[in-house]
């Protein structure tokens, strides 16, 4: 084999990685399963293509298929933690065929989402978690609904299932932010069993409630921003995140992940508060 053949093998498998991460990202998992599988022909024990296309049969409601890619992967790679959450996360669900997932509305949040802006974006974990089978069916990088209800901050996913609700003083703070005509969004960040992670955003403040932070930040800690891209740059993949970065990303991004728990107060914007990070791998 030539060195030439060797090089154009070698950029060949670039573009079909770009055009896989690409086709993630559209959300496009029809031509992402003929793809990955295009590859898999030229290379059956690409771990990393096994996981996305695990990904994107899940996304297709094909649970019992994507279970059995995950299952390869994590046969070929027993230390990887893409397919081994990927595969409890379907455990439910692979001797079910998702027939209802085509119908589903499921939008993919932008990468813009989940980048971290001190006092605009908060990074929690649910609290009274909707039905396990509800929460399977949810990847990260889904897009949910915040619907205030009485004294809760009720999450929806986009064709109205229940997900979970904010913890009490968040929702005591963003019902009263809304009230006073603030928008957020969310997005899902992190789901595995008996967990869901969501951030939120302030996507609109209104003029009256200007200089005052949706969530307020710890002034005794450095303000200096914090980039939350690279590990949401995976979030197209979930837990599978090897549409968007490799394992070795994966495994950088676990090591430096952290999380605090902190209470919000209603009258000082200026309360300790800081947002815990994802830990999606």
């Amino acid at each position: 084999m030539t060195a030439y053949s060797l090089e154009e093998q070698s950029k060949r498998k670039r573009q079909q990685l770009q055009q896989a991460q690409q086709l993630a990202a559209d959300g496009a998992w029809h031509e992402a399963v003929e793809l990955n599988r295009e590859i898999l022909a030229a290379a059956e024990n690409d771990v990393q293509a096994l996981n996305r296309l695990g990904k994107a049969l899940s996304e297709l409601g094909r649970y019992s298929e994507a279970h059995a890619s995950y299952a390869k992967a994590s046969e070929l790679d027993p230390a990887n933690q893409i397919a081994r959450r990927n595969l409890q996360r379907l455990e439910p669900l692979k001797d079910s065929e998702g027939e209802d997932q085509a119908e589903r509305r499921r939008t993919q949040a932008r990468k813009s989402m989940f980048i971290e802006e001190i006092g605009k974006t908060r990074v929690t974990e649910l609290q009274k978690l909707g039905e396990d089978a509800t929460l399977a069916r949810m990847t990260s990088g889904d897009q949910v609904e915040l619907r205030p209800e009485g004294k809760a901050v009720v999450v929806y996913s986009e064709d109205g299932l229940r997900l979970g609700q904010l913890e009490p003083r968040l929702s005591q703070r963003l019902i009263t932010l809304i009230g006073g005509g603030n928008r957020y969004s969310g997005a899902v960040t992190a789901v595995e069993p008996g967990l869901l992670r969501v951030i939120v955003r302030e996507t609109y403040q209104h003029p009256s409630l200007a200089g005052r932070l949706s969530f307020p930040v710890d002034s005794s800690k450095p303000l200096a921003p914090r980039a939350y891209t690279r590990a949401t740059e995976r979030l197209y993949a979930t837990d599978d995140q090897d549409f968007l970065t490799d394992d070795d990303d994966v495994e950088d991004v676990e090591e430096t992940e952290s999380e605090d728990e902190e209470e919000f107060s209603d009258t000082d914007d200026t309360s300790a508060d800081e947002s815990e990070e994802e830990q999606t791998v």
